[in-house]
């Protein structure tokens, strides 16, 4: 492929990137936010310019007379390209609610709410038949959401057999529920990915992961080797730190915890593949010290800083993080346009394919909600921009533009590794079974343990040393006790 071609369709990832930059203003895993609303651009025109040849791609004849209730921490950009074609084709809605200090200029009837207590105050809103119109897809509550009645399925109200769903539509497959759709996926985008710094890299004479990955030979394995090299926890040099490390190491395996399968949960804890990853490597990681020890250094914290020093080699987090995290770095220490690449999770070598968790960027129809004619137009519009190309240039333009450390070579790879075929989605919904199971503040809940204790080789609750296959017998009543009571739900 011509390398401007490869640009120009790199680009769609750009436009994924930029439409959940509000949503990407906290970690996947971090359960701290940053609800700063969204800094707006007038001068960026080329957008709003293309946008009129759009207008075609979505259904006209929609009557959208009430504006969207918006139930979040974080307010809709309202100059990206979704909402930009919305305004052109279904105008500005009338009716709104002026007590939230909405601007009447605006589509969404944004309803703030503190994260913490955002699904509280979804539940009294629907109970109370106050409910808003649209909620942001969580997989980490999902299916819970859908069996306490917060959700209803979209069904109704979107055509799966139009051309626009091609991209997601066996995708939107994994999360039907009880033979329902309740997921607008519009859109697959990266979850976490390895980031490195390539001079660290070379100080250290190890082998390019990024060169590694193109010769077909970045897995568990080569990551190890890799780890056993640079390696030094006496002088606080590690290998790898970042936010549910191990539980996204298991994923390549290509085995979630908990699935879903013909509508209802299946647990995988017994799965031989499962076992293979906690029993070799995530035992290595702590065995050997290679992970960063944040439970013993930094008060159960990452820490951004001894990646940055070049003291650890990986930092695990959001294909979002160069923008996110690493600007005021970049921008400290003079480094190179190039410095900071990614490459994904390792292959587990017993596997053909790369698979990784994928995140979801994706609104859901609330139960009750008054506007469903609002939430098909607004669905309708993210497929049709997240699709378009030229959409996508003028974001990749604008990124490049925005923040250091966009070489086209990296914005390339991301593009392959989200729109290329190279990774193989893995979603796992075992947070998603009730926060009063797997409660975000403890890693001691019933799931967070699995994976997070054998880790960072912390004791049980009860202060004894703990393994995965100890931590699975203590836990596995709790947890197919719940699976049972959500599958009974359902036929």
């Amino acid at each position: 492929m011509k390398k401007t071609v490869k640009i120009l369709m790199s680009s769609l990832l750009c436009v994924s990137m930029a439409l959940s930059a509000s949503a990407c203003n906290q970690s996947s895993t971090t359960e701290g936010q940053d609800d700063t609303p969204v800094t707006t651009n007038a001068e960026y025109t080329p957008l709003q310019d293309h946008i009129k040849s759009l207008t075609d791609k979505v259904d006209g004849s929609i009557k959208v007379e009430k504006k969207i209730r918006w139930l979040s921490h974080w307010p809709i950009d309202e100059t990206e390209a979704p909402s930009e074609l919305f305004k052109a084709v279904y105008g500005i809605p009338e009716e709104g609610d002026s007590s939230y200090g909405n601007d009447a200029n605006n589509i969404f009837d944004y309803i703030k709410v503190d994260y913490s207590a955002r699904y509280d105050q979804l539940g009294k809103m629907v109970v109370s038949g106050q409910s808003p119109d649209i909620f942001q897809f969580e997989i980490g509550n999902y299916p819970y959401t859908a069996w306490k009645n917060l959700l209803q399925p979209i069904d109704p109200y979107i055509d799966l057999s139009d051309p626009l769903w091609d991209s997601t539509r066996e995708a939107m497959k994994m999360f039907e529920w009880g033979g329902k759709n309740y997921c607008a996926l519009t859109v697959i985008n990266l979850d976490q990915v390895l980031w490195y710094r390539k001079s660290v890299i070379a100080e250290n004479g190890l082998n390019d992961p990024y060169e590694l990955y193109k010769a077909g030979n970045w897995n568990w394995d080569t990551f190890l080797e890799m780890c056993d090299k640079f390696s030094d926890p006496d002088n606080n040099k590690f290998c790898i730190d970042g936010w549910s490390v191990a539980e996204k190491i298991v994923s390549t395996t290509g085995v979630p915890f908990i699935g879903i399968e013909n509508g209802k949960l299946k647990s995988n804890l017994y799965n031989a593949d499962i076992e293979r990853a906690m029993t070799t490597i995530i035992d290595t990681l702590y065995k050997e010290n290679y992970r960063y020890p944040r439970h013993d250094l930094n008060g159960w914290s990452i820490n951004l800083v001894n990646w940055v020093t070049g003291d650890t080699l990986f930092f695990a987090d959001l294909s979002t993080a160069l923008k996110d995290s690493f600007q005021s770095y970049i921008t400290r220490y003079k480094w190179d346009e190039d410095e900071v690449f990614c490459v994904p999770h390792p292959k587990d070598p017993q596997n053909d394919k790369y698979y990784n968790t994928m995140k979801i960027d994706s609104f859901m129809l609330c139960d009750g909600a008054p506007n469903t004619a609002g939430f098909t137009a607004w669905t309708q519009c993210l497929l049709a921009t997240q699709n378009d190309e030229e959409t996508a240039r003028i974001s990749r333009d604008k990124l490049q533009n925005d923040y250091l450390g966009y070489s086209d070579e990296l914005c390339d790879f991301l593009y392959e590794l989200q729109f290329g075929d190279v990774l193989t989605p893995v979603f796992d919904f075992k947070s998603g079974i009730g926060q009063d199971v797997v409660d975000g503040n403890t890693v001691y809940n019933p799931v967070t343990c699995l994976t997070e204790i054998p880790y960072l080789n912390c004791l049980d609750v009860d202060n004894n040393p703990a393994t995965f296959t100890m931590l699975r017998a203590a836990n596995e009543g709790t947890i197919n006790s719940r699976i049972d009571e959500i599958n009974a739900s359902v036929s």
